[in-house]
């Protein structure tokens, strides 16, 4: 872990014990990436070999105006068969055919069981638990059909809401629609710039690493 990524990791932890008597009415959780096994950044490695891109990890290490192009696809400004045509556009690349959607070719997570058993321990104590994730069209319907959001009390999807994270716009409906301060809310994330403008809207942000840790923050607060 980078040491500035490890001291703002201790500050966060730090600052949310010094809030335990604050009353967190609402836990708002990440989705990939904390409950669910999948990194995007593995999903564009492998679409990227099957273009004949070897040598990229993922789509910004290509070019950089991919990146906007997901964070668009994400908050469905534009659909997935715009996307791969921009896509080619960017790259030269001639995409290949695919009779379903090459998002959804290589997405089939599974959920992490240490942590969904966590998240059911919070709904026994009566703690409301949403999901606040950016996803594309064709992995928020997988994650539907398969039930994976139903230990959630609610869903807050960047394709549906056409915000993401780390739009403040996003936090921001959040807040407005579940009706609570930011004070009252623990927001989970494993990226630092969501955490960091979670933080900075006055939430209680913790960066996820590790099932064990968030547990023991959990306690810590009284939550479990």
């Amino acid at each position: 872990m980078p040491k500035e990524e490890k001291l703002y990791q201790q500050h966060a932890i730090w600052a949310i014990i010094a809030a335990m008597d604050r009353a967190i009415r609402l836990i708002a959780s990440d989705m990939g990436g904390v409950l669910a096994l999948h990194s995007d950044h593995d999903l564009e490695y492998r679409l990227l070999q099957d273009f004949g891109l070897d040598g990229y990890k993922n789509f910004a290490d290509v070019d950089p105006q991919l990146t906007d192009l997901l964070a668009q696809h994400s908050k469905n400004l534009i659909d997935e068969e715009e996307l791969w045509r921009s896509f080619a556009a960017v790259t030269g690349v001639v995409i290949p055919p695919c009779d379903h959607s090459l998002w959804a070719k290589y997405f089939s997570p599974e959920l992490d069981r240490a942590v969904f058993a966590l998240y059911q321990e919070l709904k026994g104590r009566g703690i409301r638990l949403i999901c606040a994730t950016n996803t594309e069209e064709a992995h928020y319907a997988h994650h539907r059909r398969e039930g994976h959001y139903d230990i959630f009390d609610g869903v807050y999807a960047s394709c549906v809401m056409g915000w993401a994270k780390p739009e403040a716009e996003f936090f921001e409906e959040i807040l407005e629609k579940e009706g609570v301060e930011p004070s009252q809310v623990l927001f989970i994330d494993d990226m630092e710039e969501n955490c960091e403008m979670a933080d900075s809207l006055g939430m209680h942000a913790f960066l996820f690493k590790d099932v064990a840790e968030l547990r023991w923050i959990l306690a810590n607060m009284e939550l479990i």
